[in-house]
Order: C-alpha cells, then structure tokens, then sequence
C-alpha cells in the first residue's frame, strides 16, 4: 500500500535493478524443461514474517514471481506459517533457497502453533456455529465460515466426508477432525422436484448446469409428475454415484 498511497516515495536504484533481475530470473527459469536442473539463485534475505509479507517483499527477497505467487495463494486459503519448518515445506521452495533465508524467518510467539487442548468434542455438523466449530483441531475463523457457508449452499451436510469439499480444508485436516464430526440427516433442507423452478434448482451446487435443465426436461416430459426418485437415473447425465450423492437432497 504504501507505494500507491505515496506514489513519490522510489524504491532505491539499486534494489530496483535486483527485483527487475530476479523477475528476468524467474521468467527464464520458467522455460526451463523438465530435464534441466534448477540454477541456484543469490537471494537479498532480511527479516520477515511469511504470514505478513506482501508480494513486493517476496520479491525484494530475491524469491521467483511464481512461488511468490504458490506463498499468497497458500495463505488465501486459509494456509499459515507457524514456525520455519512450514515455510520450508512450501511447494516450489528449493532446499538453496530456504537456506538463504531461514535465520531471517521470524515469526512472532503469537503466531506460533499452539495445540487447542485435547477435549473431546462431538460437533453436529448441520446445527453447529462457527464458535463450536473453532473448537475442532485445525478449524479458524476463517475455515469455520467457509463450513457455514457451504452448509448453506448444499442445505445441509449428508454425511461428514462432504468436509472434503469445503473450501481450504486439505486431506490432513479432514483426517484430523472427522472423528470429532457427525451429521443429522433430518435437517438437510430438500428440493421438491415436482415444484420446484429451474433456479432453485441450478442454485444447489450438486445440479447446476447442464444436470438441473436436464431435470426440468425430464419432468416436462412426464408432465411433470415424477413418482419415484430413483426415476431420475433415466436421465443421461445422472448414474448411479451422482444419484446417491443427490438423492438426500432431492423429495416429491
């Protein structure tokens, strides 16, 4: 920000000529092929906090465009830093490179992973709060809202494994929480397929597109009376593994 805000404040010559070559580094590196190796890069390190630094000052590390780019895109994501060992796991980080920089890492106390105690928590899925949520191992703020948000779109989580699909919730948090998550299956808001318009259903993110017009064709067809759920299989774009994965949501 402070670059836009006083747009008269230069970055030195100096360091200008460094960010630029590193950017004509990064872009050559690029178009490297798969059987070349990796040409070390001489980085300009000084502290910095990995959970804070903006791209300008990745750059001014010395670091490529594109893994400065794999760091923000983490983060965006929910992802954090909690101590040097993560940020030595980043994807595209070579060993080098992390040599360079890791006395430089400094990540305040506050920001250190610190385990939430070992409580024995049972969270219902389609009732919980994001308070409750933040109780689970692994679950923010901001991964917590993501689960909310998604519970609202889907009219409720069938069964736990739909986690997996929340936004920012990788394989290893699913894994972490599941044991701690259940579901009640009577809650799950239902689309009536005799009435309901082709909005409401393209709106649910199992149906949307080419699946929800099909079903309103369908119906058309049998004007519009469908007796049995399971008559929807006729329809192309719907087998089996959809079908089940649809049918909790769907009534008559």
């Amino acid at each position: 920000m402070p670059y836009f805000i006083h747009p008269k404040a230069q970055m030195p010559t100096n360091e200008l000529k460094q960010l630029m070559a590193n950017i004509k580094i990064d872009s050559s590196y690029n178009n490297y092929s798969t059987n070349e190796k990796y040409v070390p890069i001489k980085l300009t390190p000084f502290n910095f906090n990995p959970n804070e630094l903006d791209s300008i000052g990745f750059i001014r590390l010395g670091l490529r465009s594109k893994l400065t780019h794999t760091i923000l895109n983490y983060r965006n994501k929910g992802g954090h830093f909690y101590n040097r060992a993560g940020f030595k796991k980043m994807y595209g980080l070579h060993e080098d490179e992390y040599k360079q920089l890791e006395e430089y890492i400094s990540i305040p106390a506050s920001n250190q992973f610190q385990y939430k105690p070992k409580e024995v928590v049972s969270i219902e899925l389609n009732s919980a709060d994001t308070m409750q949520l933040n109780k689970l191992r692994g679950i923010g703020n901001k991964l917590s809202m993501n689960i909310v948000k998604y519970r609202a779109e889907l009219g409720g989580f069938a069964k736990v494994e739909q986690l997996k699909e929340v936004w920012g919730i990788s394989i290893e948090t699913y894994d972490m929480i599941k044991g701690n998550c259940h579901v009640n299956a009577k809650t799950i808001k239902k689309i009536n397929l005799n009435e309901a318009t082709l909005a409401e259903i393209n709106v649910h993110p199992y149906l949307k597109g080419e699946i929800a017009k099909s079903i309103v064709n369908y119906r058309k067809e049998h004007h519009y009376k469908i007796d049995n759920l399971s008559q929807i299989k006729e329809i192309e774009l719907i087998n089996d593994e959809l079908f089940r994965k649809i049918a909790p949501y769907l009534r008559l």
